[in-house]
Parts: C-alpha cells; sequence; structure tokens
C-alpha cells in the first residue's frame, strides 16, 4: 500500500489542507517537522481515521477532531487516497456532527458516513457506502486493524520505547492482541472447564457405583464378609460372592417351584370337592324352599278365581263403555245447542231495534246536504283569490330579504376595508423583524465560534487537569520507587558482602586444606618456596564452604544488583518523565492564561481549577445568549412566512373589497324593483279586503265546517246500511241454531237405543242399572294390573311344580356333606400354596434386582476405567498448556508469544548491530523467575564491549530509543510477515530523536536511511531543530497563530 494525498476538510488544525506524499516518492526519507502542537500528528491522525474510523493513538474520538473554527457550514471531512496492485482507491469518511440544514433555516444532527470507491485505471469498478462493508473490505484488503497498522506504519511518541522496558505481562498484553494468540489461552480455559467437568462427573461416578454396591441384597449369612470386602473397597471380591450368591438363590428358586405346583395340585382336587358339596347343600335348601312355596300358591286359589271373574265384568264394561260415553256426549251437545238458539233470538231483537234508530236519525238531517253543497261554493271562490294574496306575501318575504341582503352587503365593505388596512399595519411589522435578520446570523457566527472556543479551551483545561494529577501521582511513584532503590542498594550490598564473606571462607578453606598436604622440601603452590617456616593451620571454627554456595552466593547478589540496576534505570527514566510533564503542565498551563486573558477574572496567578470555572461561567452566558439569538431567528423565520402569508392575503383582500361594493350595489338595484312589484300586486284587492292572515283564518274556518259536515252524513248513511245487515244476520243465526237444536235432540235418542241394546245382553237398563255401570267403568284402568296378577300367578304355579321335580331327581339319595372339614383342608392348602408363592416370588425378585446391580456394576466399572484414562490423559494435556507439566512451566499461549518475540529479536538484532555498529544485540532474559508462566519475554542487550549481558533498563536514553527504534522496526516487519497484510509502503517515526547527540542522530538517520528506505518511504516527525539541517526534504507544518496550520513542502531540489 502507497499514499498518494491525504486531503483535510475542518479536521484539527487543518481548514482545508491536501497531503501530497507523492512528492517524497523518490526519496528514502523526509521530515514532517513543525512546533507542538501545529498538527504533525493530526497528518496520521486522518490516514488513521479515513482507514478505521479511529485516530492513531485511539484516545480522541472522531468527533473531537473536528475544527474549533469550524462554523455550522463547514462540513469535516477527510479523504485519502492510496495504490496497491494497480489498483488506485479513495476513502472518503465524515464524523457525526451538527450542520445547517440543507433546507430551510436552523441546524441538524448529521450522521456519520463513509464512501469508498475502487478505480482501475481511470475507470471506476466498485463503490461501497455501508460503514460495515466499508470496514470488512479493508479489513480484508490490508490484513490488519486500526491497531497493527499504527504498529506498522506509526511508530508513536513514547509507544516502542514502553514496549522495550515493558514487564513480561505487559508484552504479552501487546503481543496477544497483535498476534492474536488469546485462541491459545482459550484452549487453555475450555481444556480446564473439561477437567473440571470430567474430574466432577468421576466423582459422581464413584458415588453411584457406591451406592449400586450398597443396593446389593445379601443373605443372612453374606451380609458380614459383604461389610467388610464393601468398606475395604474390594469390588471384584465382593462381586464373586454375590455371583455365588446368585447361584444359591436360583436353587432355592427351583426347590420352591417344585413345592408350590405339587401344593397346587392339591388345591385344585379339594376345589372341586368343595364346589360338589356347595350345590348338593344348595340344592336341599332350595327343595325345601320350592315345598313352602307351593304350599302357599296353593292357599291363594279361591282369591284368584274371584278376581277371574272380576276380569270378566270388567272386559264386558270395557265393550260397553264407548257407547255410554257416546251417549254422554250427545246429551251435552244437546244442552249447549239449547243455549245457542235462545241467544240468537235475543240478538236478532237487538239488531232490529238498533236498525230502526239509525233511520230515524237519517231524517232528521235531511238539510246537511244543502248545507255542504253552499260551503263548498264559498270554497272554491276563495281558491280564486288565494294566488293573489300569496303573490302579495312572496313580495313582502323578497322585499325584507332584500333589505337584508343590501344591510350585510354594507357591513361586508366596511369589513374587508378595515381588514385590509390591518394587513398593510402587520406586513409593516413583520418587516420590521425580518430586517434584523443579517446581525441576528452575524451574532449567530460569532456566538457558535466563541461557543467552539471555550469547549476546546475546556477540554485543554480538563486534559491539563489530569496531566497535573498524573504529574502528581508520578511523582508520589518516584518517591515510592526512590525508597524501593534504597532498599535494594542495602539488599545488593548485604547480598554482596555475603558472597565476598563465603568466598573468603572458601579460600581459607582450601589453604588450610592445602597446607595440611605439605610436604618438606617440595615448592609450596602459592609462593614456590621449598621451605615452610609457619603453614596455615585450620581454625576450630572454620566452616567448610562449597564452590556450590560461593557460586550460588554469588548469584544472588547478582540478581539483587540487577534489580538495584533495573529500579535505578526505571528511577532515573520516571524522574526524566516527570520533569518532563511538569515543564509541559506549565508551558500549557501559561498557553491556556495567555489564551484567556481576554476572559474576564484570569490572572497571571490562576490556576486550572480557577480557569476551568471561568470557562464554565462564560459557557453559560454564550449558551444563554445563543439560545437567545436562536429564538430571535426563529422570530424572524416566522415573519417571513408571515409576511409571505399577508401579501397573498391582501390580494385577495382586495378582491374581497370590489366584490362587496359590486353586491352592495345589486341589492339596492333589487330592493327597488321588488318595492314596485308589491305595489302593482296589492291594487288587484278591494280597498276593505281583509289582511293575508285573517284571510287564511277564514279559509281554514270554512274547510273545518265542510269536512264536519260530510263526516256527519257519511256517519248517518253508513248507521243505516250496517244496522241493517246485522239485522239480517242475526235472522239468518236463528234460523241455523233451531236447525242444530232439532239435530242434537235425534242424536241424543239414537245413542240411548244403542246402550239399551248393548245392556239388553245381561239384562240391565239405563235407569236402574246406572249406578252398577259407573262402578265398572270406574274401575276399568285396573283391569291390566288385574290381569297381570292372574296371569303370574298361573305362570309361578307352572314354574315351581317343574323346578320341584328338576331338584328332587338332582338330590336322589345322596347323604348330607361335611364342608366344615373339606373347607378346612382346603384353606390350609390354599395358605401352603400362598406361602410358597411369596417364597418363590423372594427369591426371583432377590436374584433378578441383585443380577440387575451385578450388570450395573459391571458396566459403571468398565466405564469408570475408561473415564479415569480420560481424565488422565486429559489432565496431562492440560498440564502443558497451563505451564504445570513436569518438563516446562511455560504455558501454550506465553510459549507461543516467546516464539513470536524470539522472530522480533532476530529480525531487529540485524538493525540494532547497524544501528549501534555491533556493539548491542538483543537477547532473552533466561533468568529463573519465581513463576516461569508469567515470565519469558523479559529483554536484555548483550554488550560486546564489555563482553556480558545486561538489562535494557541501563542503557542511556540514546542508547534506549536506538534499541526502541530496532525493536520496533522489527515488530512491524514481524506483524506484517505473519498476519500476512499488505505490503505498506510507508513508515513515520513520531518524536524521540531528541534523545540522540549527534553522532547517535547521524547513526540513526544513515541507518534508517540505508535499512528501510531501500523498500519504503520513510518519515519522522519531529520538532527538533537539528533534524531540520540533516534531513533536506521537508514536509514543514506551519501553525497561522490562530489554531489554524498549512503545509510547506521542501525537497532537496529547491535547496
Amino acid at each position: 500500500m502507497t499514499p498518494q494525498t491525504l486531503h483535510l476538510e475542518y479536521f484539527g488544525p487543518y481548514r482545508d489542507t491536501t497531503i501530497d506524499f507523492t512528492k517524497f516518492t523518490s526519496t528514502p526519507l523526509f521530515l514532517i517537522s513543525g512546533k507542538t502542537g501545529t498538527g504533525k500528528t493530526t497528518i496520521f491522525d486522518g490516514m488513521c481515521y479515513a482507514l478505521f474510523d479511529q485516530t492513531s493513538g485511539n484516545d480522541r474520538k472522531p468527533q473531537a477532531m473536528r475544527s474549533d473554527f469550524a462554523t455550522f457550514a463547514d462540513p469535516t471531512r477527510v479523504t485519502f487516497t492510496f495504490t496497491h496492485r494497480d489498483r488506485r482507491y479513495e476513502i472518503v469518511r465524515e464524523p457525526a456532527q451538527t450542520l445547517n440544514k440543507k433546507r430551510g433555516t436552523g441546524v441538524t444532527d448529521v450522521a456519520a458516513s463513509v464512501t469508498l470507491t475502487v478505480w482501475d485505471g481511470e475507470t471506476e469498478i466498485d463503490q461501497l457506502t455501508k460503514a460495515g462493508k466499508v470496514h470488512d473490505y479493508l479489513e480484508n484488503l490490508l490484513q490488519m486493524d486500526g491497531q497493527q497498522f499504527a504498529q506498522i506504519v506509526l511508530l508513536p511518541q513514547g509507544e516502542f520505547r514502553r514496549f522495550l522496558i515493558a514487564s513480561s505481562d505487559d508484552k504479552a498484553a501487546v503481543l496477544e492482541q497483535l498476534f492474536h494468540t488469546k485462541i491459545f489461552a482459550r484452549w487453555a480455559e475450555r481444556l480446564n472447564d473439561q477437567l473440571r467437568r470430567d474430574r466432577q462427573a468421576n466423582q459422581a461416578a464413584l458415588a453411584e457405583l457406591t451406592r449400586v454396591q450398597q443396593s446389593l441384597v445379601w443373605d443372612p449369612d453374606n451380609q458380614a464378609t459383604a461389610a467388610d470386602l464393601l468398606t475395604a473397597g474390594k469390588t471384584t471380591e465382593l462381586t464373586a460372592l454375590m455371583t455365588e450368591q446368585q447361584a444359591a438363590t436360583k436353587a432355592a428358586e427351583e426347590q420352591a417351584t417344585t413345592a408350590y405346583q405339587a401344593a397346587q395340585n392339591r388345591v385344585q382336587a379339594l376345589t372341586r370337592q368343595d364346589t360338589k358339596e356347595e350345590q348338593l347343600v344348595a340344592d336341599r335348601h332350595q327343595l325345601a324352599t320350592l315345598q313352602t312355596m307351593q304350599r302357599e300358591l296353593a292357599a291363594q286359589q279361591p282369591a284368584m278365581q274371584v278376581l277371574a271373574t272380576t276380569i270378566a265384568d270388567l272386559e264386558w264394561a270395557q265393550h260397553v263403555h264407548p257407547k255410554w260415553t257416546a251417549w254422554q256426549q250427545a246429551q251435552q251437545t244437546q244442552q249447549r245447542r239449547e243455549v245457542a238458539s235462545q241467544h240468537a233470538t235475543d240478538q236478532l231483537t237487538q239488531a232490529q231495534a238498533a236498525y230502526q234508530a239509525a233511520q230515524d236519525a237519517r231524517t232528521a238531517a235531511d238539510d246537511l246536504p244543502a248545507r255542504i253543497t253552499q260551503q263548498q261554493n264559498r270554497q272554491a271562490q276563495n281558491a280564486r283569490i288565494r294566488p293573489i294574496y300569496e303573490q302579495i306575501d312572496q313580495a313582502q318575504t323578497a322585499q325584507r330579504q332584500a333589505q337584508q341582503q343590501q344591510a350585510q352587503a354594507a357591513a361586508a365593505v366596511t369589513d374587508a376595508q378595515t381588514a385590509l388596512q390591518r394587513n398593510a399595519r402587520d406586513q409593516a411589522a413583520q418587516q420590521a423583524i425580518i430586517d434584523q435578520q443579517a446581525t441576528l446570523y452575524a451574532t449567530n457566527q460569532r456566538l457558535t465560534q466563541t461557543a467552539q472556543h471555550l469547549t476546546e479551551w475546556q477540554k485543554q483545561g480538563q486534559t491539563l487537569q489530569q496531566a497535573q494529577r498524573a504529574a502528581a501521582d508520578q511523582q508520589t511513584r518516584v518517591t515510592q520507587l526512590a525508597t524501593q532503590v534504597t532498599q535494594a542498594q542495602a539488599a545488593a550490598q548485604t547480598a554482596q558482602q555475603t558472597a565476598d564473606d563465603q568466598y573468603q571462607a572458601r579460600l581459607r578453606g582450601q589453604i588450610a586444606e592445602l597446607s595440611a598436604q605439605l610436604t618438606p622440601g617440595s615448592p609450596c603452590p602459592v609462593c614456590g618456596s621449598t621451605t615452610h617456616p609457619q603453614p596455615a593451620t585450620p581454625g576450630t571454627a572454620t566452616v567448610t564452604v562449597t564452590a556450590a554456595a560461593v557460586r550460588a552466593a554469588q548469584a544472588t547478589a547478582t540478581q539483587k544488583q540487577q534489580v538495584v540496576n533495573r529500579l535505578e534505570a526505571e528511577l532515573t527514566q520516571l524522574r526524566t518523565t516527570v520533569a518532563e510533564q511538569t515543564r509541559q503542565n506549565d508551558q500549557a498551563l501559561g498557553t491556556l492564561r495567555t489564551t484567556l486573558t481576554d476572559l474576564a477574572g484570569v490572572t497571571a496567578e490562576a490556576t486550572v481549577t480557577d480557569l476551568l470555572t471561568i470557562v464554565a461561567r462564560e459557557q453559560a452566558q454564550t449558551t444563554q445568549a445563543l439560545r437567545a439569538n436562536q429564538q430571535q431567528l426563529t422570530a424572524v423565520a416566522t415573519a417571513q412566512q408571515r409576511l409571505a402569508t399577508l401579501v397573498a392575503a391582501a390580494t385577495d383582500q382586495q378582491t374581497a373589497v370590489t366584490q362587496a361594493q359590486a353586491a352592495a350595489q345589486a341589492a339596492q338595484t333589487t330592493l327597488a324593483r321588488l318595492t314596485a312589484q308589491l305595489a302593482t300586486q296589492r291594487a288587484q284587492l278591494d280597498p276593505d279586503a281583509p289582511t293575508f292572515a285573517a284571510f287564511s283564518a277564514q279559509e281554514r274556518q270554512l274547510t273545518a265546517e265542510l269536512q264536519r259536515n260530510q263526516a256527519q252524513l257519511t256517519a248517518l248513511d253508513q248507521r243505516v246500511t250496517q244496522t241493517q245487515q246485522a239485522a239480517a244476520v242475526a235472522q239468518t243465526n236463528v234460523k241455523n241454531a233451531q236447525a242444530e237444536r232439532v239435530a242434537s235432540q235425534r242424536a241424543v235418542q239414537e245413542a240411548r237405543t244403542a246402550l239399551e241394546a248393548a245392556l239388553a245382553d245381561r239384562q240391565l237398563t239405563v235407569t236402574d242399572d246406572q249406578a252398577q255401570l259407573t262402578d265398572w267403568f270406574a274401575a276399568l284402568p285396573t283391569l291390566p294390573a288385574k290381569r297381570q296378577t292372574l296371569q303370574a300367578f298361573q305362570t309361578q304355579q307352572e314354574r315351581t311344580a317343574a323346578t320341584l321335580g328338576e331338584v328332587t331327581k338332582r338330590i336322589g339319595k345322596q347323604p348330607a356333606p361335611d364342608r366344615e372339614r373339606t373347607q378346612a383342608a382346603l384353606a390350609a392348602e390354599r395358605q401352603t400354596v400362598a406361602q410358597l408363592q411369596d417364597q418363590r416370588y423372594a427369591y426371583q425378585n432377590q436374584w433378578q434386582q441383585n443380577q440387575d446391580r451385578l450388570a450395573e456394576l459391571t458396566q459403571q466399572l468398565a466405564d469408570r476405567q475408561t473415564a479415569a484414562q480420560r481424565t488422565q490423559e486429559l489432565a496431562e494435556l492440560a498440564g502443558v498448556l497451563n505451564g504445570d507439566g513436569p518438563n516446562s512451566k511455560v504455558g501454550l499461549e506465553r510459549y507461543v508469544l516467546q516464539t513470536y518475540l524470539r522472530q522480533i529479536l532476530t529480525v531487529g538484532n540485524h538493525r540494532l548491530q547497524q544501528l549501534t555498529n555491533g556493539r548491542y544485540q538483543f537477547v532473552i532474559d533466561e533468568t529463573p523467575a519465581a513463576s516461569k508462566k508469567r515470565s519469558g519475554l523479559e529483554i536484555d542487550v548483550y554488550d560486546d564491549h564489555v563482553g556480558e549481558q545486561r538489562s535494557v533498563h541501563t542503557l542511556s536514553g540514546g542508547e534506549s530509543f536506538i534499541a526502541a527504534l530496532a525493536l520496533a522496526l522489527a515488530l512491524g516487519e514481524v506483524i506484517q510477515r505473519t498476519t500476512g497484510s499488505v505490503d505498506v509502503d510507508a513508515l513515520f517515526i513520531d518524536e524521540g530523536f531528541g534523545s540522540l547527540d549527534e553522532d547517535a542522530l547521524m547513526t540513526a538517520l544513515d541507518s534508517l536511511e540505508a535499512v528501510e528506505g531501500q523498500h519504503r518511504m520513510i518519515g519522522i516527525i519531529s520538532h527538533v531543530s537539528e533534524l531540520r539541517t540533516q534531513v533536506p526534504n521537508q514536509l514543514q507544518v506551519i501553525g497561522d497563530g490562530n489554531g489554524e496550520s498549512h503545509v510547506h513542502y521542501q525537497t532537496i531540489a529547491d535547496l
């Protein structure tokens, strides 16, 4: 990937600036220079934001990069163009921001947006506008995320040096994110979880195995032995004992089955005998019962004969009863018709009297037709006069309406003229409001910029406040670290003194041992003399010190001295950092005071808290002013809309005035015409003619009298007709009633004759035997019951005789049985069968239960052995991954990270030797640690000048920067090589060169140009003045003094 251009619009200090990287394509090394705070790092922030929607340090949100001087009309936008494999890519990204509305007035919140365009030559081949799709496309293209990109392309301020001196855990946190090695830790966690679950499952299986063993049912003879075996955990012996018991249980079951079958046969024989005896006893009992019943039936015979006679009488009465009923009904009908005939005669008399009265009333009203004719003639005359009255009434109504319309039209003219005048006054008022718009917009922009400046100043104050707190915390850390250094120095001196004492003791022991071995005349191994006037003798308190003890003491002293060196280096670095941070904080506070000088209350002694309080006060005032200004602008917009409405309404109102005036003139003309028509119509009536209301009242009275007379005449005629018809109907009803009465008399005689003929069969008469007949007819409902009683008696007689013969034949000459003896024998045998059955079932259940438990026990033993083997293998594998194995104390993830670190150091050594002329070389600190799982990533350097390995904490500031630079370059190369990301033909190094002396600076520049410049373009971001003289090709960032910056290009060709 080769950067081409970076276009920054209202991004940081850049209003509209394009960074053209193609100007440095042919130069291996160029400088991005400028004063602190002018926006050098912002250039790379723009690249990171365009590609990954985040800043380079990821400590500022994209929205915070919007320029302080940007107004609501100025959108923040970053456009980044780069090439890769003959294709050109353009990314345009805008953060979420507040801008003016595209339509109307006011502002609106605009969401973040991004557009990625892919070009092949001059042809656009693809364009993406969805944030998610753009993210996936770039990640697939570049094969790295924002953090990896920053690690490969930009070496931020202080970051790469921090990695050099970081602890193993801190390095691991960085490396595992860059190389995505968390998967190995997750493997170990999953294995640990699985191992924990397996162990829990094994414990549960063991408990289940114990439960199954305890559930075995033992014979009393085996219970004590089984309990001992279970306590001792001898599952195999317990299983063998149960197998033997199962065989014995099966044999006992078979014996019980044989005895049960024999007892069952005896029970069946006794059951047959008992059943036979039970039947004989029942037959004897039934014989006695039947004989008793036969005697009782014989006693009922006379009563049954009387019942048979009664049934015969009732059956004859049932035959005669319909004729009796017919005679009774005929008599009732005759009585009803006699009453009806008399009623018809009475109605005829009443109808004839009503007819005569109706005729008399009609005769009395003979003058009604003449009065009706006279009234009809008067009504016709009124009908001819009425239209004249109606025309006059309509004319009067029209005249009144015309007068009302004329008055309304005049009022409408006045209202329309008044509304038009009011509209003109409103237009003037709204125009006065609109005339303030320009002033209000200017005030709005001024207040908006002030609010943005106040927000930025507040952020600067808060950042400074946090930095001061951090500096205080660091100063506390300096104090603590100084105490640790003092303690570590004392411990190192003590350890070194102990090592020296051990070494001297070891020498004294060796000397004493050698002196004891001296032979007269032999040369001394120390001075060579053949005479030994005073050989050394071992003291009584001499303690033998081994060489191993001396080495161990010296190793302890060395280790403690290394701790001192590391703490001293860290203390020195921390003091430098605190001093620099304090200086920067003081400088930032002074700058902020200067910036806020114009605000009320700002003094030369104002603290950050004071400044933040003042800024907060100004923000509240500015916010209140902006709110008032916005309300005024809203009022202007409302006035503009109101003015447009008023102008349109004025036209309509002028039209309304003209129309109202025309309508008033027309109403006046209509009123004059209608007044003349009314006078003409009134001349058609007599001068003494009544009014229209009086005429209408007379007409209504005449109509009512005519209707009453006509109704009276019609009612009289209808009465005569109706009474005449009623008399005729009554005459007909009398005739019909008399005929029906004669017919009913004849029917009564015929029914009596038929009844007397039926009674003659038994020599009975209607007159003499009516009581007897009535009793028989009343008893007819009991006839079915009586028949059933007689039939049941006869059936019982026949059945009892037949059954008595059958029972007598079955009993024959059999003697009475001894059932008690038979039942006692049967009960005893049944009890024996039940006992044998329970015994057999007990053996079967015990055998089957134990057999099931044995099978379960066998399967559990096999499963437990398999599970134990699996758990052991899993535990060994988890131990290896966790670093708890017998041969390794380094976990899998830490081992992988160590492998990556070795690759980084291998690549870094090539650069470090070039940058240090072969003096230094990276090595991994192999010193044993208390926990290898938490170590393995400590970095030392081998110093070829002194021939020994030492901590990177002992390097000077310049040496530390060079080492960190070589390590960072190697880290980026290994990341790029390992992740398969796209080749990035650019590298930016942000600060750090200020710690180098002139020779080291030249060496670093020459090495960078020689090592890196052959493969990619290198940009150094720095404000160090020496670099401006050493690096001719420069991108100069120049501050304009008002919060804005611009860039200037300087190449070697310009010099």
